[in-house]
């Protein structure tokens, strides 16, 4: 079974004894966030061989590229080596001709991956993907392969592999590529392979990612579960709810998707189904369940979004997971809903999406493209900095419980800056924080005290004097790079 990027690296397929995996997204994530890697993508900004025509740009992507190293070094699988890998990520495709990464997504420079004749130009163009076709052709030199799309995500990768392997030996299965067998049998490469498989893997949380190293069910959907095992999951309101009470009891964590929030009586889903989650709030632990809500549904204003995430910061029950953008449904067969929860809409055809996720709409009182992208910067920079939001969609994300002890935020780093900085003076040490996106300059004189305390030794700070620890760690709180002022 050929895994390729770009999946959620925090989940492995449930496979059988004789099966072998040969998990593609795992090594390109690996390649992209060693440290030699890393450090070379530094210094091909900071000497401007990499980027725009703006040195101090380079030079602070420099920094950030020089912070994922020095976060994903520390090891341990908390948020930060996440946003480590979203940074690595972001800036190894910033100069892609095909495609533009990011933690959880994949975009496509011309097109989009709801496009079959979009998708396999980009696969062509692509520079990102050259060493995983190598490796996964070493890996597998002959004989009949699965290969698993699990998502649109994936597209670009699952053609670039599937010309490296031969397609004449290549079977196509997993969600994705199930749901849109039509289309792919097709569209070349993918109507070359010898068949499809409606086969699709169960998963679960990687060993490493899992906490203890216990095996964790995934669940997606309330078919998935199964009694007397811990899960985690990742579910529509209507899913959660179909759960029987029994299932909560073996609940590790879980994230659900809400739309509309107008009491735990009243929660809407991405698709308009409006579910009573109150037998689930008393039947699973509040502290395990994560909520990701979504912006720009029909008929909710910025202002509703926005009461609806606040009133998730505190109190016994769920609390915000994330703000990401709402995406109607494509409906496939039969006709489509022209309402959703009692809102009227529009739904706009949209010529040669051949592999649709969603569809376009319009519908009274709703937020336009831009709008929603301004509501989710506006909220994020707000609530981003007061609570612990998730990295990404990433399956562990929803096992992570927030340290109240810890004092160095885990996506922070202190990173030596050669040359000029960017803030335009001569070198320096910069604090950079991946979780806001943002860096500052260090007193050469606190340097050794800062970094001591990003290693976590505590008893630093009792070695400075009141007035200087007092200004040091109002600085670090107030950017983000201290959760509590000691």
């Amino acid at each position: 079974m050929v895994l390729p990027p770009l999946f959620d690296p925090s989940l492995e397929p449930d496979l059988g004894p004789d099966d072998e995996l040969i998990d593609v997204n795992a090594h390109f994530v690996a390649r992209l966030t060693a440290t030699g890697t890393l450090a070379a993508l530094a210094d091909d900004y900071a000497l401007g061989r990499r980027g725009g025509t703006d040195p101090a740009e380079n030079r602070a992507k420099a920094l950030f590229a020089r912070a994922a190293a020095r976060v994903t070094a520390r090891g341990g699988h908390a948020a930060g080596r996440l946003r480590a890998m979203g940074m690595a990520l972001r800036l190894a495709g910033e100069a892609d001709p095909a495609l533009r990464l990011a933690a959880d997504d994949v975009e496509l420079v011309v097109g989009t991956t709801e496009c079959g004749a979009d998708v396999v130009p980009a696969a062509e163009r692509t520079e990102l993907l050259a060493p995983e076709a190598r490796w996964t052709r070493a890996a597998a030199p002959e004989g009949r392969v699965h290969l698993v799309i699990e998502t649109d995500q994936q597209l670009p990768a699952a053609a670039v592999l599937l010309k490296a392997l031969g397609p004449e030996r290549v079977v196509l299965c997993g969600r994705f590529a199930t749901a849109h067998r039509e289309a792919l049998r097709a569209l070349a490469p993918f109507s070359a392979v010898v068949g499809f498989d409606d086969w699709a893997p169960a998963w679960r949380l990687g060993k490493e990612w899992s906490g203890d190293g216990a095996p964790v069910r995934w669940v997606r959907r309330a078919a998935d579960w199964q009694a007397g095992a811990p899960w985690a999951g990742w579910l529509a309101p209507d899913e959660a709810a179909a759960l029987p009470v029994e299932a909560w009891r073996e609940c590790r964590g879980a994230a659900l998707t809400v739309a509309r929030l107008a009491s735990w009586a009243e929660v809407t889903g991405a698709d308009g189904r409006r579910t009573d989650l109150r037998p689930v709030l008393g039947a699973a632990d509040g502290a395990l369940l994560r909520v990701e809500l979504l912006v720009g549904a029909p008929g909710v204003s910025a202002e509703g979004t926005g009461t609806a995430a606040r009133s998730l910061l505190s109190g016994p029950g769920p609390r915000l997971a994330g703000l990401s953008p709402f995406r109607l449904p494509a409906v496939r067969d039969g006709a489509a809903p022209q309402a959703w929860d009692g809102v009227p809409l529009i739904r706009h055809a949209t010529p040669g999406h051949d592999l649709p996720r969603w569809d376009r709409f319009t519908a009274p009182g709703t937020l336009d493209e831009t709008e929603r992208t301004a509501a989710i910067g506006v909220l994020n920079a707000e609530l981003g900095a007061v609570a612990d939001l998730f990295p990404g969609r990433f399956a562990c994300c929803v096992l992570a419980a927030g340290d109240g002890t810890a004092v160095w935020e885990p996506s922070a780093a202190v990173v030596a800056g050669e040359g000029p900085g960017p803030d335009g003076q001569g070198p320096g040490s910069f604090v950079v924080n991946l979780r806001t996106g943002s860096a500052f300059r260090l007193h050469p004189k606190l340097t050794p005290v800062v970094e001591r305390l990003s290693s976590g030794d505590t008893a630093v700070l009792d070695r400075i004097s009141d007035g200087v620890r007092r200004k040091l760690t109002d600085r670090l709180v107030q950017a983000g790079v201290m959760r509590r002022s000691q």
